[in-house]
């Protein structure tokens, strides 16, 4: 069961279709672990729905029906979607944006115990990405520029504000520093959505940190 949860005006906004693409891809990816959540945007939706029907109806013109009907006439039927390729390991929203396999996705390996890769960058700047995380494996003390959200896919990770498992959704803000180190018996693959690359505070910051910007 999910430990860590979106806040829920983050819910609020995924449930009235305002979130940011990225945000609302880490959120759909976190509702197909966690019940609670899903629950709490279901009796969001039932709300929404019971204040739609109680708006006043807005007049239209005559000729809006047939307006309507005429320009869905002309629209060309859309292509079926094809079927995801994926090995079904992943939620839809994010098996959507992947290769039938992992390893054809273009990996950074910027230390021995992290490799990060880049899926997309949102139409508002946000990065959308994944961080795999060898199994014991500690990335340096690093900074975030800006809000980061992870969503752990598969195995888990701590650091010093808690312990992470499957399908938790983990906000950094731009203040925040750690020092992430992966579950030892398994490896840690993380969905990510970042406002920018983070920063390496340590030592080595200065070689690593142009790899970082993958």
């Amino acid at each position: 069961m999910t430990q860590w949860h979106p806040h829920p005006d983050q819910l609020v906004e995924f449930a009235a279709g305002s979130c940011r693409p990225g945000i609302s891809i880490a959120v759909s990816v976190h509702l197909h672990y966690c019940s609670r959540c899903r629950q709490a945007l279901s009796e969001l939706e039932s709300t929404s729905a019971v204040l739609f029907e109680q708006q006043a109806p807005a007049p239209v013109a005559d000729t809006a029906f047939a307006s309507l009907m005429d320009r869905i006439a002309r629209e060309p039927a859309p292509a079926a979607a094809p079927e995801p390729q994926t090995e079904q390991r992943f939620p839809r929203a994010l098996a959507a944006l992947l290769p039938e396999s992992l390893d054809e996705l273009d990996w950074k390996q910027p230390m021995k115990n992290l490799r990060v890769t880049r899926l997309m960058k949102d139409d508002s700047g946000l990065i959308v990405g994944l961080h795999h995380m060898k199994a014991g494996g500690r990335v340096p003390n690093h900074q975030h520029r800006g809000e980061e959200i992870s969503v752990v896919l598969e195995g888990g990770f701590s650091d010093r504000l808690g312990s992470y498992g499957e399908g938790d959704f983990i906000r950094r803000s731009g203040r925040d520093t750690h020092s992430p180190q992966a579950d030892a018996h398994e490896d840690c693959l993380i969905l990510s959505v970042v406002e920018a690359p983070v920063k390496l505070t340590g030592p080595l910051g200065w070689i690593l940190n142009p790899f970082l910007k993958a």
